[in-house]
């Protein structure tokens, strides 16, 4: 992942109600394995192996963000477990095709929480979070994004 996608990842955090943030988890997911892909076209077997942690890093935070009161966190946890063995074979076995299986289950469900996102009408779980405008300026070659922060600058932290 660049500096630009994690900014646009970090933004997309900012603004996120909890359906939204399971779909940022998969979008990172997809991203890592792509980069993988890429690294591993040009044998580049460490960014190859370090993109493919990465995405294992937040296939574990799905599994920890399951709620095991509900009878789906049951497949899903199955799911996730398939994909965690899938990218550990891919990284044994410098296998970028193992990582297909993972990118088929992903989208699937990215497909599935994305519509949950979109009908959940709560708003973001950052009550403090900077507003962030794009387009009020520009700059040679380039759009600039304003921060406003309307309430108090302080967004609550004292020191």
């Amino acid at each position: 992942m660049n500096k630009e996608e994690i900014k646009a990842f970090t933004l997309r955090v900012t603004e996120a109600n909890s359906c939204d943030l399971i779909v940022i988890l998969y979008d990172i997911v997809l991203c890592d394995i792509n980069s993988a892909k890429k690294a591993h076209e040009k044998n580049d077997l460490k960014e190859f192996t370090d993109r493919i942690h990465h995405a294992t890093r937040f296939m574990n935070e799905l599994i920890s963000s399951l709620n095991y009161e509900g009878g789906l966190a049951k497949d899903l946890l199955s799911l996730y477990s398939y994909c965690n063995k899938s990218l550990s074979s891919a990284v044994a076995g410098s296998n970028p095709e193992a990582l297909d299986i993972v990118t088929d289950v992903i989208t699937k469900l990215r497909t599935s929480f994305k519509a949950l996102a979109d009908a959940d009408q709560s708003g973001p779980l950052m009550k403090n979070a900077q507003s962030v405008y794009a387009g009020l300026t520009y700059g040679k070659g380039c759009l600039n994004e304003t921060y406003v922060d309307a309430k108090d600058y302080n967004r609550g932290f004292r020191a």
